[in-house]
């Protein structure tokens, strides 16, 4: 109930960022940049503070995590400017997915990971590995500080699904789904059907005391839900096709020589 409550708040800022910055920022590239480079500016102070000056406080690691998900926002809603047709999340849904199973499995997320787990294993001792400044924490029963939950990407990719959603005029709020497909989402509550998916990944994953990809469950939850009620998001052209059946079979590939190197 923990990571389901503190998941929410994250929605809640996605919301707030949705209906109040997205807008004054556009199209307006000059502006987008702005936000980007103001927060990454203090996203690196906040670092720097706890890296170089060693003061590891749980408000300083609470205002990381805030501006990490705020350049999330920005960021996803950037990349869903760029969507034209509402099928295209499909594509895109099996790319990112595949991206980060091959990651988790034999990329680069796998060295981490272990990083990561060693780091905390540990007590926090010695200097925090660079990943961990891009993970997102939160409180944690007990512990006394803010633990890492999920990587930033995947509320990027969250961010991007609501987004396009948003784009399309299609509703992705879990409090509204049994409305019209042409209705407005006016509910107040507010909870991106890609969260669902995220939530599941989490749970998962500290059930079975394994680090899982998040991203597939959150594409299939996303897609699942939009796709069924939604029937433009199930129109692929063939040249949509032709590009997921092109990535899965990279992905694929590269998998395959991953394996075989580590023989």
């Amino acid at each position: 109930m923990i990571i389901v409550g503190l998941i929410a708040c994250l929605a809640w800022m996605t919301r707030i960022y949705q209906r109040r910055i997205e807008p004054a920022i556009g199209t307006n590239a000059t502006r987008r940049l702005s936000w980007i480079g103001g927060g990454t500016l203090i996203f690196i102070v906040l670092c720097l503070l706890e890296s170089r000056a060693g003061l590891k406080s749980n408000i300083i690691t609470a205002l990381s995590t805030a501006t990490l998900v705020l350049l999330a926002c920005v960021a996803g809603h950037w990349l869903a400017g760029h969507l034209k047709r509402p099928s295209e999340f499909i594509p895109i849904g099996v790319a990112v997915a595949l991206s980060d199973i091959f990651s988790v499995v034999s990329g680069p997320t796998r060295t981490f990971a272990a990083n990561i787990s060693d780091y905390y294993r540990e007590g926090m001792t010695g200097a925090a590995p660079l990943v961990d400044f891009f993970l997102v924490k939160m409180p944690m029963s007990g512990n006394d500080y803010f633990m890492p939950v999920f990587g930033i990407t995947d509320w990027v990719v969250v961010a991007l699904l609501s987004a396009g959603a948003l784009r399309f005029r299609m509703n992705d709020n879990l409090f509204s789904l049994a409305g019209s497909t042409r209705a407005q989402n006016k509910s107040r509550a507010f909870f991106p059907v890609a969260g669902i998916g995220l939530i599941i990944s989490i749970v998962a994953a500290r059930s079975m005391h394994l680090y899982l990809p998040a991203l597939p469950f959150i594409v299939i939850g996303f897609l699942g839900v939009m796709a069924a009620k939604y029937p433009a998001v199930r129109k692929l052209r063939p040249d949509e096709i032709r590009a997921m059946i092109l990535v899965s079979a990279l992905i694929g590939s590269f998998m395959v020589v991953f394996a075989f190197m580590k023989i």
